[in-house]
């Protein structure tokens, strides 16, 4: 346990605790556990795969992103080649930065979303705004004063 807190960054008892359900960590959290072994977060949730998949809109259930922020998953379970995640951020949301293998496109649903790329300036997207970039490149991103819903499609799939 403390091999896998050591390389994830997080702290011993609070695997732990993740573990024994007495925690709920936020996805970037269980993120960087799923990075640390070898797999996605989707992976750890709901291992099962199927190749077609249905997710209508009052269906799946929103994990924690963030304070303020919800994501879910819209390709549901390991397996797949891409994977789709729709966002709901209150206003004024600030992500953790975060680097993962592969492509990501946001597409904006709602509201506004500042996106911050290492190296860069600040790209601020509106609604119907669409952003591809390596998500190799340490991301993070700031929801608008009204908030924002937004997909995020990533290829391989890291969530």
């Amino acid at each position: 346990m403390q091999e896998l807190a050591d390389r994830c960054g997080l702290s011993q008892p609070f695997l732990s605790q993740i573990e024994n359900s007495r925690a709920m960590p936020s996805l970037f959290a269980l993120h960087r556990v799923a990075q640390a072994l070898g797999t996605t977060t989707v992976g750890l949730l709901d291992p099962a795969y199927s190749e077609v998949t249905l997710v209508r809109s009052d269906e799946g259930e929103a994990f924690l992103l963030a304070d303020g922020a919800r994501t879910r998953f819209l390709t549901p379970g390991e397996g797949h080649r891409i994977e789709a995640n729709e966002t709901v951020a209150e206003p004024n949301i600030v992500s953790e930065v975060i680097v993962h293998e592969g492509q990501e496109v946001i597409r904006v649903l709602e509201g506004a979303l500042e996106i911050r790329l290492e190296g860069r300036d600040p790209i601020m997207l509106l609604a119907g705004d669409t952003l591809s970039y390596p998500s190799t490149t340490p991301h993070q991103w700031i929801s608008g004063d009204a908030g924002a819903r937004y997909l995020i499609i990533t290829s391989p799939p890291s969530f």
